[in-house]
């Protein structure tokens, strides 16, 4: 018997298919279309089950527990979605990035309200690729977590949309240690004026799309707006 359940015949030399490598494996699951028909080849076989996990790009995870093992088995992981992750917190971020995510370039955090600073620079540690943080609706995000976003070296698309505590010093740390963002979101920000908009304006010189909406800026500081499209 063999570890997928198929019946070996010795005499023939029969073998399962556990002995073909991931990368074949994964061959076969890319000329899978139907997403049913890779669940069906995961829940009867062990072996696909890693060659997907080895081939993945993108994760989507719902709960924070079996987080540091996902990660561990997609080595080839460039998009992780943690918006749906319950209850992820500081600690459990760090943990499950602990191992390092060499190729992981976007991040989404969006309503990950128990994520702070201290998450963000396990992160950023752990990430050195990372060029996308959308770190949006976390309503308790400041001007720490800014910072810590701002020591990514790679980073080139913020969403802060609604971090509700980000001032202009906040945005002062993304102008001043990230010049070269290219689309960055701040909407609902209310605390952010017109000194950190003039800021951003004369130190993001790569910066190609900006959103401020809603925040309680004057006509002077919009003057600037035409030079990012």
């Amino acid at each position: 018997m063999s570890r997928d359940g198929q019946k070996l015949d010795p005499a023939a030399g029969a073998v399962g298919i556990g002995v073909l490598s991931l990368d074949l494996l994964g061959q076969v699951l890319d000329r899978l279309r139907e997403p049913r028909d890779r669940k069906a080849c995961r829940l009867v076989s062990r072996a696909f089950e890693r060659a997907e996990a080895a081939h993945r790009r993108a994760l989507r995870a719902l709960r924070r527990e079996p987080l540091p093992r996902l990660l561990r088995a997609s080595p080839a992981l460039e998009r992780l979605d943690l918006s749906a992750c319950a209850s992820l917190d500081d600690a459990s971020l760090a943990a499950a990035v602990a191992g390092g995510l060499a190729g992981l370039r976007s991040v989404c955090l969006a309503r990950a309200s128990g994520v702070g600073w201290r998450g963000l620079d396990a992160l950023v540690a752990a990430c050195p690729k990372l060029e996308a943080v959308d770190l949006s609706h976390c309503v308790g995000a400041g001007d720490r977590e800014a910072a810590a976003l701002a020591a990514a070296a790679r980073l080139r698309d913020r969403r802060l949309d609604k971090c509700l505590a980000v001032t202009d010093m906040g945005l002062a740390k993304v102008a001043v240690g990230r010049p070269r963002l290219e689309k960055l979101s701040f909407k609902w920000c209310r605390e952010i004026s017109d000194i950190g908009i003039d800021l951003l304006a004369k130190k993001c010189r790569d910066l190609r799309s900006l959103d401020i909406s809603y925040l309680e800026v004057t006509t002077t500081a919009t003057t600037i707006l035409p030079y990012f499209y």
